[in-house]
C-alpha cells in the first residue's frame, strides 16, 4: 500500500461516516455566479462594512431552545430548528458565529433561511457566554476550541442519529472548525464542513486588527468582548481605551490554560495543519480581507478533501456583488452556500 493510499485508509478509519468521492473535493465544480464588487473603491474596507450594515431579513422559523453543558461545567446554547416539509434532508446544518456575534447575527440569519429552504433541518450555536449563553460559562470562547464544536456533534448525533451534519464556521469560528476537523482539538466530526473568513494564523490576523484603518473594528471588538467579560469575571480590569490583543492577553488566555496572547495564538493557529483536514470541506475566503493574510491560504498545504475558493474582492465576509442573483438579490455569499448545500446534497444522495 502506497503512503497516500495508507493516509486516505486511516482516515476512513477514523471517520467512518467520510464520504467517498469519486474526483479530489478541489475539483468540484459549483457552478458559482462571478464576483464583481458593487463599490470598487476600497474594497477590503467597503466590502466589510457593507456586508455588515445592510440589513437583511431574520429567520422566524419556529424552532426550540436548550442548553449543552460542556464537561468543564460551562454552557453553551442551541436552538434547533427541525425541518418537516416535503423536501426536507436528513441533514442537519450547524452554524456557528464569529467574534462578538451570536445566533442573531445577520449572516447566521441568512444562512439559516438558505439552508432551511433547501429542506435542511438547522442549529444555531451561541458559544459559550455569548448570545443566549451569556453569564454561563467561566471560560471564553477562542478560536481553538474544536472540543466544544466536538460535543456540539455529539449531541446533534445523539438527538438526530440518522441525520448528516454539516458545520459552518464564519470567522473566528471557521477556526474554531479548522482545529476540530484537523484533530487537533475536539473528537465528534461532522460528515462535511464550510469555512468562512477564517483566521488561521492568529498572531497574523490579530496584528492585522489592530493597524490601520482595521483598528476601527477591533475598537467595536474591544468594546462588546470588554461588556461581557465585565458580566463573566468583574474582578478582570480593562481600561477604557485598548485593544482586542490585550483581552488575549489578559483574560482569553488566562482563563483558557495558555500562558499569554502569544501562546495561545501559537498553539490554535491552523495553517501548519490544513493537510490534516478529515472531513471534506469547503473554504471560501476572500484576497482582500482586511483581517487575514491571504498570503497563508495559498502558502497552506491543503489536502484532497478541501474545496478552496477565494475570491479577490470580498472583504471579510462582505460579498456584496455588482450583479444580484434571482434568490439571493446582492449577497454573493448566500449564493455560495446554496451552491455548496446543493452540491453536498447530490454527493450524499
Amino acid at each position: 500500500m502506497s503512503t497516500k493510499e495508507q493516509v486516505i485508509h486511516e482516515r476512513e478509519r477514523q471517520n467512518p461516516n467520510l464520504v467517498k468521492l469519486s474526483v479530489p473535493f478541489s475539483q468540484l465544480k459549483l457552478d458559482l455566479l462571478p464576483f464583481v464588487p458593487v463599490l470598487k473603491v476600497e474594497t477590503a474596507h467597503s466590502q466589510t462594512i457593507l456586508g455588515h450594515v445592510l440589513k437583511s431579513k431574520n429567520f422566524n422559523e419556529q424552532g426550540r431552545q436548550m442548553f449543552l453543558t460542556l464537561p468543564d461545567g460551562d454552557q453553551m446554547s442551541l436552538k434547533i430548528y427541525e425541518n418537516k416539509s416535503a423536501n426536507r434532508k436528513q441533514a442537519i446544518v450547524t452554524l456557528f458565529h464569529g467574534l462578538a456575534g451570536d445566533h442573531t447575527s445577520d449572516y447566521i440569519q441568512r444562512s439559516a433561511q438558505v439552508a432551511f429552504d433547501l429542506g435542511y433541518s438547522v442549529c444555531m450555536v451561541d458559544h459559550r457566554g455569548a448570545g443566549l449563553a451569556e453569564g454561563m460559562a467561566k471560560k471564553p470562547y477562542h478560536s481553538g476550541r474544536g472540543e466544544d464544536a466536538s460535543e456540539v456533534s455529539f449531541k446533534l448525533r445523539e438527538m438526530f442519529p440518522k441525520k448528516k451534519q454539516i458545520f459552518i464556521g464564519f470567522s473566528m469560528s471557521g477556526s474554531i472548525l479548522l482545529n476540530l476537523i484537523t484533530r487537533r482539538y475536539g473528537q465528534h466530526l461532522p460528515d462535511y464542513c464550510v469555512v468562512v473568513n477564517a483566521p488561521i494564523d492568529l498572531l497574523k490576523a490579530s496584528s492585522h486588527l489592530i493597524k490601520g484603518f482595521s483598528r476601527l473594528y477591533d475598537i467595536r471588538f474591544y468594546h462588546n468582548l470588554k461588556k461581557l467579560i465585565a458580566k463573566a469575571d468583574p474582578r478582570v480590569y480593562l481600561p477604557l481605551v485598548a485593544n482586542s490583543r490585550l483581552i488575549d492577553d489578559v483574560f482569553t488566555s488566562k482563563k483558557s490554560g495558555f500562558i499569554d496572547s502569544f501562546d495561545y495564538y501559537e498553539q490554535c493557529s491552523t495553517h501548519k495543519y490544513l493537510n490534516q483536514i478529515s472531513v471534506p470541506t469547503f473554504v471560501l475566503t476572500s484576497k482582500d480581507d482586511p483581517f487575514i493574510a491571504f498570503e497563508d491560504y495559498t502558502t497552506a498545504n491543503w489536502n484532497d478533501i478541501t474545496h478552496r475558493t477565494f475570491i479577490d474582492h470580498g472583504g471579510h465576509m462582505g460579498y456584496i456583488s455588482k450583479h444580484k442573483s434571482k434568490k439571493y438579490g446582492i449577497r454573493w455569499l448566500d449564493d455560495y452556500l446554496h451552491k455548496v448545500l446543493v452540491t453536498i446534497d447530490s454527493l450524499s444522495t
